[in-house]
């Protein structure tokens, strides 16, 4: 099977370096767009921070929690962007906002990917019934066969 576009999810794990090599490799064997992505936390005025917001101090507690976020974000796509580069390839950087297992998918139905390369968490198998992960939501929800790497 060929692939024309493929999306990289990167989280600055542990399986995001071995993600990256995958999701590349599969770019060059398949002649194919790499787009990489990350997800970013959405601390809006719904998420819990602070049990007493003391004159306005929750919202500007999130507001620097989301520039700091955004920022990781973007140092991260950005070391990606230059591996990706040196290895011959012009990848799309694109951050995400919200939670990762639905905004990774959706970007993948509105870029019309044909392959995830997304990294396993190692949870076990009792920790993945209690907390579930965001790699088995995205295998389970993606609009396009998700590659799974340890």
């Amino acid at each position: 099977m060929s692939y024309r576009r493929i999306l990289a999810a990167l989280d600055g794990s542990r399986h995001a370096e071995a993600v990256l090599s995958s999701a590349v490799e599969q770019a060059r064997l398949n002649e194919a767009e790499l787009l990489l992505a990350t997800a970013v936390p959405h601390y809006g005025d719904g998420a819990p921070i602070l049990v007493a917001d003391i004159g306005g101090q929750a919202q500007r507690d999130r507001e620097a929690l989301q520039v700091e976020a955004r920022e990781a974000g973007k140092a991260l796509l950005a070391k990606a962007q230059a591996r990706a580069t040196e290895a011959g390839l012009a990848p799309r950087s694109l951050l995400l906002e919200g939670e990762a297992a639905d905004v990774l998918c959706r970007c993948a139905a509105e870029h019309q990917v044909e392959l995830l390369v997304i990294g396993s968490r190692g949870l076990s198998t009792v920790k993945e019934l209690l907390l579930g992960s965001v790699s088995h939501k995205v295998a389970q929800l993606a609009p396009c066969p998700v590659l799974i790497v340890k």
